[in-house]
């Protein structure tokens, strides 16, 4: 299948991108040079060319000491000899893992980077996400405190989610993981033979990662409706298009890492990450299902354990935020809710959300910065009922419009399977169980200020422990066992 926007093909991307409805008038898009191609990684010496600002050939190159494999060779020692050989002096920084034995985007990682950084000197960051957001947020923050433009260069190793291209970091936060302004890298390179010859379990982590869409889309619009984001634009599901049938008609390629399907599989996520950097937000691709796998990356870093791979931990909360879907747009009748009820008392709520997080982590901390942004949502919410009242006299207009961009949690099955990525929580590295999966879905709601249908199910009255256990239950059959 051909994508309508194509990221690889430069000035005719942007051209047809800015015809979007919805364009962010007045942006400035620094992200020309999106190279997606066999062999782009002897094109590295020829893109910082471009974005070297004076003196010396001197480059900062950022990576994590994680071995990686190209066409039978080792990855990060041939790159540098790739640039070597061109002229350039390397200066490499290895980020070091913490006691889970991860690198993680925190601001220990972020503050390192940035003490290394040179004025007119680029930086390279060769890794997936984590190495990516890291080096990207140095570079921003350097920028701002020195007034220097620093030339940032990405050279992605796996298919794995859509902070290529993406101006915003997700960082941890007291054990919080927040959404950080950040900004655009200057070039991403996308070698076609890195990607193919990435741990197969990343190229399935970056479909599941796009698959968040069938959640934070209804999300995104639900919050609309609701007063509740004002932001709200049809630029990204125009921007990426029919991914069901998109990810349907390519999976055998993806999951034979055929080169065509990890050209096609970089281009989708290419074009996620610049869906949310267009919309100012990370709400295209960050719903309900991303604060549910929040809370569970909150659960493992509190316990100082490893991560699973993102994009399939997201792709299962995808399956319960799908299920909620459906569940609420089957059953919810707006004659059958109490206005008076929908409105929480703001210190019972504090109240709640402090115990309930202190369960996972005893210090407070956690509660505290969960109210802190929670608090923001909660106010504005209680401070506009009128909004709530339009919403329901408008929901026989409402409920198709988020019935045509949500998909069943069947959709999602058949192209996890089809790529054979994760199916069930306990297929997770380390597995996640159902213990862990309900007090993420019961507190994710709780955890920031953007509403998602979480909030809705809330303020609405729905019995969420039922509810649960209806989702748990579609979510086990359909990874294949036993309910």
């Amino acid at each position: 299948m051909k994508l309508k926007y194509d990221p690889a093909q430069g000035e005719l991307f942007w051209a047809a991108v800015r015809e979007i409805p919805g364009f962010p008038t007045g942006d400035d898009i620094p992200l020309r040079t999106m190279i997606i191609e066999s062999n782009a990684l002897f094109r590295l010496p020829e893109v910082l060319n471009t974005l070297y600002l004076q003196g010396g050939r001197d480059v900062l190159v950022v990576m994590d000491p994680t071995p990686m494999q190209r066409s039978g060779e080792s990855l990060k020692p041939f790159l540098l000899q790739v640039l070597q050989n061109t002229g350039w002096k390397t200066h490499l920084l290895v980020l070091e893992p913490d006691d889970s034995g991860q690198v993680h985007t925190d601001m220990l990682q972020i503050e390192t980077v940035k003490a290394n950084i040179l004025r007119g000197v680029p930086v390279l960051s060769v890794g997936s996400g984590v190495v990516t957001d890291i080096s990207k947020h140095a570079c921003y923050l350097y920028e701002n405190e020195n007034g220097w433009h620093v030339p940032f260069l990405v050279y992605q190793t796996a298919n794995s989610v859509s902070a290529y291209t993406s101006s915003m970091a997700p960082v941890f936060i007291q054990g919080v993981k927040r959404t950080l302004t950040s900004r655009y890298p200057d070039a991403l390179v996308c070698d076609l033979e890195t990607l193919r010859d990435a741990p197969y379990e990343m190229t399935a982590a970056g479909v599941g990662d796009m698959l968040a869409v069938f959640v934070s889309f209804p999300d995104w619009y639900l919050a609309h409706r609701l007063g509740m984001d004002d932001g709200y634009t049809r630029l990204p599901q125009e921007l990426i298009g029919p991914l069901d049938e998109i990810l349907i008609e390519t999976a055998e390629e993806i999951h034979s890492r055929s080169l065509t399907g990890m050209a096609m599989l970089a281009k989708l996520i290419s074009l996620g990450g610049l869906a949310m950097s267009l919309s100012h937000a990370t709400t295209p691709l960050s719903g309900y299902e991303h604060v549910m796998s929040h809370i569970l990356d909150l659960i493992n870093e509190l316990q100082a354990k490893p991560l699973p791979m993102h994009g399939s931990q997201v792709a299962l909360t995808t399956v319960l935020g799908a299920e909620a879907y459906r569940i609420f747009l089957q059953n919810f009748s707006p004659p059958s809710l109490r206005l008076q009820d929908c409105f929480p008392d703001p210190e019972q709520i504090r109240t709640h959300i402090l115990k309930a997080f202190l369960a996972i982590d005893p210090s407070g901390k956690a509660g505290e910065e969960c109210w802190a942004d929670y608090r923001i949502k909660l106010e504005e919410w209680n401070r506009h009922p009128e909004r709530v009242t339009q919403f329901l006299t408008e929901w026989g207009t409402i409920q198709p419009e988020l019935t045509a961009v949500a998909r069943p949690p069947e959709t999602i099955f058949r192209i996890l399977k089809a790529v054979e990525a994760p199916c069930a929580f306990s297929e997770l590295q380390p597995a996640v169980d159902e213990k862990d999966a309900r007090f993420a879905f019961l507190h994710a709601p709780l955890m920031r200020k953007r509403l998602t249908l979480g909030d809705v199910l809330i303020f609405f009255g729905f019995n969420r422990e039922e509810l649960w256990t209806q989702i748990w239950e579609v979510a086990q059959a359909g990874a294949g066992s036993e309910p």
